[in-house]
């Protein structure tokens, strides 16, 4: 029996592709049916406050159509049952709060995909939970409210309850099992007001609306406590959007950062942001930051940035004549993995001096101040070194650390506290490659993707909130690249290497969907590099090669375009304007609408060992392991450099740099240096 949401997609991607081509008439396109749960919606809010809580998402919707082609339908509601009584039929999209959003989704076995995040007027994605008392309580702090009465929000309200609890617990309160709760903020700040209640848990958002609506009276309830950051307006897809129809959704919604006003008309500073391009700052965080902070950009908070492709809109044109640095800080050890940052903070791998141990260090961004650091026992000998090769993630305030003997950490992204671990190696009896663990976790919706590459666990999937084991997938023993999510031939799925060769697996269920090995066993280092739906590959005895998908999502076997003239063993590819650039002992531009045809070389030492690359306004930004930077225009014609910038005396420098605004992060074997590039 076929699934109602897989047809009805069927339908939808049949009626669009009509709507969206046709040269004669044909019938009304189905409607791409939007449900709206957020309570800032103004048909949700109500309009007590000036300017806020009154989000427009009928402005959303006719730029959504005129984006896509097709009708755009929009249901509000409270709940999903209510929105999608407007509807009248399922949504394809739905936006609204995340843990709400899933709550209900699970209720009624509805599987989703996150495709974005809305930002409000602060650039932030998340919102906190806010304890609140009566304003002549004596409590000053959480630590003050133990023994006392305090009204939790329901399970599905992540910021008033899950994380609730945690900040409770770490203030040394006990929770019962079975707390007090409330089924809304109003509730449950009428509880405090009217003494029923010490205490009560709300939504960040939700203060200026009791007070602006008289719910209670301004000034009676005074914070005492904040949670960490969790997700808040989420924009995900169903089983009902079509993969066809879900890239050009995500590039709608991406393209709303371009448009001003209807940022304005959904009290957006930034528009929808893609997961791990969000900041993760607290609710609490003034709108106006201060003139030492770095510019907010889109953070860096994975390999290779945001989509791990080391493309960035922060890079700049040009570079200053000198060093411009705004602090630097010792480390004690060797580093391979790549920085990773927000634009509060920033994270680094790092060794104990003796050797014995993964030292995980944070940083504020602004001024370089020590946040927090996470040591454990790592000691044993690898080549290059046994320090982390893979970087930090920094996902909705947590960060995932994983070391190159296998330790994996989930910490919160605030304070470094452990939240839960694993160990590759143990865990999954799998055998340590022989440079290490390399490949950066992926995050996946509520996923985290590891390679331990044991026989019946080559790829394991963990609840990146929990460490449970959410599936695992047999296969061959790991590589070192790390992998990336895609959606090629229409379908979805992670794709990477193992020791054997390419592939590609289904993030729901880690099914495997197709296999290359190639004719020549590799190393398999470099990340591989999605380009226009097909697939750019680079490694050192295999070369580069670009390759197509059919339309079940599977690999073609024969490449679309290759050539040996650029094979690197480490350094990962970066496509601008249409045209590859790497480094391979020399400098090379390829050109794939031309078959990959060598564009131009270039063989000055400076390119002569590993260099990481980053890419955005027609510009590439090449990093050294001399730390020297050299800055070139994205330019098909013949090598063209700007600038260049040395940053260290003595460098030894491995470790992928992070862009965050004009913020750049780099690390060599002594210091973490932050460095002030001229404002893009």
């Amino acid at each position: 029996m076929r699934r109602p949401g897989r047809l009805l997609a069927v339908t939808l991607v049949l009626a669009w592709i009509g709507a969206a081509g046709a040269d004669t008439p044909r019938p009304e396109a189905a409607p791409l049916r939007l449900a709206v749960m957020d309570p800032l919606s103004e048909k949700l809010a109500c309009a007590c406050v000036k300017g806020y809580a009154q989000r427009k998402y009928d402005r959303l919707a006719a730029f959504l159509e005129q984006k896509l082609g097709g009708p755009v339908r929009i249901g509000h509601g409270e709940t999903l049952a209510a929105a999608r009584v407007e509807l009248e039929g399922p949504p394809a999209l739905i936006c609204g709060p995340d843990a709400v959003v899933r709550a209900e989704a699970a209720e009624e076995g509805l599987p989703l995909r996150v495709l974005a995040r809305l930002s409000d007027l602060q650039g932030r994605t998340t919102l906190t939970g806010l304890f609140v008392v009566r304003a002549n309580d004596r409590a000053q702090t959480l630590a003050d409210l133990k023994g006392r009465t305090i009204v939790l929000g329901p399970a599905s309200a992540e910021e008033k309850h899950g994380a609730a609890r945690r900040a409770l617990a770490r203030a040394g309160i006990p929770v019962p099992a079975e707390p007090r709760t409330a089924p809304g903020c109003t509730t449950a700040a009428l509880a405090v007001v009217e003494e029923e209640a010490d205490a009560a848990v709300i939504s960040s958002y939700a203060l200026p609306l009791l007070e602006g609506c008289e719910k209670v009276e301004k000034g009676a309830l005074r914070v005492v406590g904040e949670t960490e950051p969790v997700p808040f307006v989420t924009l995900f897809a169903t089983a009902a959007l079509p993969a066809e129809l879900e890239e050009r959704v995500v590039a709608a919604l991406v393209a709303v950062r371009a448009d001003p006003d209807l940022r304005a008309a959904l009290e957006s500073r930034d528009g929808f942001l893609r997961p791990g391009a969000a900041t993760t700052a607290p609710a609490s965080q003034p709108a106006s930051a201060p003139a030492s902070a770095p510019a907010a950009g889109r953070g860096w908070p994975d390999w290779r940035g945001p989509n791990r492709d080391g493309l960035t809109p922060d890079l700049p044109t040009t570079l200053p004549e000198k060093p411009d640095v705004l602090w630097r800080q010792p480390l004690t050890g060797p580093g391979l993995s790549g920085v990773t940052a927000t634009a509060e903070l920033v994270v680094v791998s790092d060794k104990d001096a003796a050797g014995e141990q993964d030292v995980w260090r944070c940083f504020d961004a602004a001024t370089g101040a020590p946040r927090w650091t996470v040591a454990y026992a790592a000691p044993g000998t690898l080549d290059y070194g046994n320090a982390p090769r893979a970087a930090a993630v920094l996902h909705d305030g947590r960060a995932y650390l994983l070391g190159a003997f296998g330790h994996l950490h989930c910490v919160e992204l605030a304070t470094g506290k452990i939240l839960w671990k694993r160990h590759l190696v143990a865990d999954f009896k799998a055998p340590l490659t022989t440079w290490g663990y390399s490949s950066t976790p992926l995050v996946v919706d509520d996923l985290l993707v590891v390679n331990p590459g044991a026989p019946d666990a080559a790829l394991v999937a963990l609840d990146r909130r929990t460490g449970a084991i959410r599936w695992r997938t047999p296969g061959h023993p790991a590589a070192y690249a790390s992998f990336v999510p895609a959606t090629l031939g229409g379908v979805r799925q992670i794709v990477g290497y193992d020791a054997e060769g390419l592939g590609g697996w289904d993030p729901t269920t880690g099914r495997r969907l197709w296999e290359l090995v190639p004719d020549e066993q590799d190393f398999n280092v470099p990340t591989p590099i999605v380009l226009d739906g097909r697939l750019l590959v680079a490694t050192e005895n295999n070369g580069t090669r670009l390759y197509a998908f059919d339309e079940r999502g599977r690999i073609r076997p024969e490449p679309v375009a290759q050539t040996r003239a650029l094979r690197p063993d480490t350094s990962t590819p970066v496509v601008v304007n249409g045209l590859v650039f790497g480094c391979a002992g020399e400098l090379v531009c390829l050109d794939p609408a031309q078959g990959l045809k060598t564009r131009w070389y270039s063989e000055d030492e400076l390119f002569s060992d590993y260099c990481a690359l980053l890419g955005g306004n027609g510009h590439v930004l090449v990093c050294n392991t001399a730390g020297v930077l050299v800055l070139l225009k994205a330019d098909g014609e013949r090598y063209r450099p700007v600038a260049r910038l040395k940053v260290f005396d003595d460098a030894d420098m491995w470790s992928h740099p992070a862009l965050v605004g004009d913020r750049l992060y780099l690390r060599d074997r002594r210091e973490l240096v932050c460095l002030r590039l001229p404002a893009r």
